[in-house]
């Protein structure tokens, strides 16, 4: 058994002890969780603001179009203060669209575009001397609508405004036995997290791993076979099925700083609803949830971020206020309708940024719009 088969079984083994429940739990046995009975106190302060009512200084940016009439998987902020927003491209649904623009610019024009990679579920940023670099998941499969998702790598690629990327560019990170895989980068920390999701013993569940991302970077490049996946046959493309063998960083040859697992949960507990994205540091982990509302005025949209502890307990749990009182956001020029779904979540120092999709019915049409809510 190979130390990454034998680190898989650990998680699963963690799984298995403790998510069936609502909560993720520590596992009794010998694992990094074994001795952790409470969670670690989280005492930042904009834990508390999650829950405020909607007010401007709340609102980061709002009513953004981007290039396409699609909602917004995910975002990063600068250190500018810039955004950088993903988005899936209409339909043309083999494309990411990563826009950048400022809080200001309400229909930036900036863009980058990614093909193949999958879904977006979550993307980050890495600023260097040498430029900024996009980390998200990749070679993605196609599926029976046409979308991608399943990314089974991770990419580090440079951004370059006006270029088109595929799977194959940049470096690439592999971590054995995972599907569904997407990072979060936390420079400050020196942090790569990696979120991938799969079913043990019919449970629905998500995993966390936090490396040094100054380890993952080290690693040698090695030859990685993925799993069979299809792709393209759009604009020409002739679609094919096939088994890459990539050079890759293979992550399972670190010893993680941590790692736990989420089951999806039931009546208020962390994964009642949709995930949504997420950040990690040294110490905890972002997890947000959420659905709209479907236009349903009478019925507020949701969202909660939940913050977990290194040993997969729940330090904190809060409700995303800001978005119930749907004359507030119609009154903003945010959603006429209520329609507010969480998309991207991210922690810098002392702040917290939620994202959300929004929607507009405009004579006659249905505009999607993408909005920023920052905590501090």
């Amino acid at each position: 058994m190979t130390m990454g088969h034998f680190r898989h079984n650990a998680i699963k083994l963690i799984l298995l002890c403790g998510l069936i429940s609502l909560l993720s739990q520590s596992c009794k046995e010998d694992s990094p969780l074994a001795d952790s009975k409470n969670p670690i106190p989280f005492n930042t302060k904009f834990i508390g603001q999650i829950e405020s009512p909607l007010s401007e200084n709340l609102i980061y940016c709002k009513s953004v179009k981007l290039k396409r009439n699609s909602v917004i998987q995910s975002f990063d902020i600068a250190k500018d203060g810039s955004i950088y927003y993903l988005q899936i491209a209409g339909t043309s649904s083999h494309q990411l669209n990563l826009i950048k623009g400022t809080p200001a610019d309400s229909a930036p024009e900036e863009m980058m575009v990614f093909e193949y990679f999958g879904h977006g579920t979550n993307m980050a940023i890495e600023e260097q001397g040498d430029g900024t670099w996009i980390w998200l998941g990749s070679y993605g499969n196609k599926g029976g609508d046409g979308g991608y998702g399943g990314s089974q790598a991770i990419s580090r690629i440079k951004y370059e405004a006006g270029s088109t990327v595929q799977s194959g560019a940049g470096e690439h990170f592999y971590l054995d036995g995972t599907r569904n895989i997407h990072p979060s980068i936390n420079l400050e920390k020196d942090i790569l997290g990696v979120q991938y999701s799969k079913k043990v013993s019919g449970v629905n569940a998500r995993f966390f791993v936090a490396y040094k991302l100054s380890e993952a970077m080290a690693l040698e490049v090695e030859d990685v076979k993925l799993d069979m996946l299809k792709y393209g046959g759009e604009n020409g493309v002739p679609e094919k099925t096939e088994t890459p063998v990539i050079k890759a960083r293979r992550l399972s040859r670190l010893t993680p700083l941590y790692s736990f697992g989420v089951s999806d949960g039931h009546g208020g507990a962390v994964g009642e609803y949709a995930f949504q994205g997420f950040d990690m540091d040294d110490e905890f982990v972002y997890y947000y949830e959420g659905f709209g509302n479907d236009n349903k005025v009478e019925e507020p949209s949701k969202a909660f971020v939940s913050v977990l502890d290194k040993n997969g307990l729940l330090s904190a749990r809060k409700e995303v206020k800001a978005i119930l009182d749907s004359e507030a956001l119609k009154a903003a020029g945010i959603a006429d309708r209520g329609y507010m779904e969480a998309e991207g979540i991210k922690v810098k120092g002392d702040k917290l940024y939620t994202g959300f999709a929004s929607r507009l019915m405009q004579d006659g049409t249905d505009t999607r719009l993408a909005n920023v809510f920052i905590y501090k």
